[in-house]
């Protein structure tokens, strides 16, 4: 019994966390509302599978290592800012070329035709969301610290193991439904006039995201 006590809360956190806002959710919105549902879900595999390599960092200790280290935390504190600002940059000047286009060639632009303009390899979404993920350095504080509340010596192997997968399992469910959801035809049809403008916000999201990540303490 105590050992599901534990799990449950333990996956309480994990969801609170995973459902707050900061770089996977931008990036899960940004592809489900300018490319397609296997973008989207493509993209919520990427970032479960960022979650399951922070895991294993926990699960042999690296994550505690690298937390220990200044030089690491940097390392991947500006390789997780300057690939943040990158993929802001790149859709902002998606979006404006996108605008351009259809101002050229005096187009009106429907869900179906965005749908049609817009695509993204699904390698290039797990690619993506996996970076996402694997590049953010306060996913290593968050895991160590709250492995470190659940896991003693004496916790059962297989305790770490459901741990694990919980976090996974929890990441992907999350964000492939946020991903169902955003890429519903009406509501892109909703949208498909101003994806431009969604995609400049998420792109202007990313870039502050970056530059919060690359300026923090």
């Amino acid at each position: 019994m105590e050992l599901l006590l534990k799990w449950v809360l333990m996956a309480t956190v994990q969801l609170a966390a995973t459902m707050s806002p900061g770089p996977a959710f931008v990036v899960a919105v940004r592809n489900a509302m300018i490319y397609d549902r296997k973008t989207a879900v493509s993209t919520a595999f990427g970032l479960s599978l960022g979650v399951a390599a922070h895991v294993g960092f926990v699960l042999v200790g690296l994550a505690f290592l690298i937390a220990q280290s200044i030089f690491l935390y940097n390392f991947i504190k500006y390789a997780g800012a300057a690939y943040l600002l990158y993929i802001g940059i790149k859709a902002i000047i998606s979006a404006k070329k996108a605008q351009s286009d259809a101002d050229q060639d005096h187009l009106d632009i429907t869900a179906e035709d965005e749908h049609k303009i817009k695509k993204m390899s699904i390698p290039k979404a797990i690619i993506t969301g996996f970076l996402t993920n694997l590049l953010n350095p306060k996913a290593v504080i968050f895991f160590t610290a709250v492995y470190s509340q659940f896991i003693t010596p004496d916790t059962p192997f297989f305790m770490h193991l459901l741990y694990g997968a919980t976090s996974v399992v929890i990441e992907f469910t999350w964000f492939a439904l946020l991903g169902v959801i955003l890429t519903n035809p009406r509501l892109k049809m909703m949208f498909s006039r101003g994806m431009q403008w969604v995609e400049r916000v998420c792109g202007g999201f990313m870039i502050a995201l970056g530059l919060k990540l690359a300026l923090s303490k």
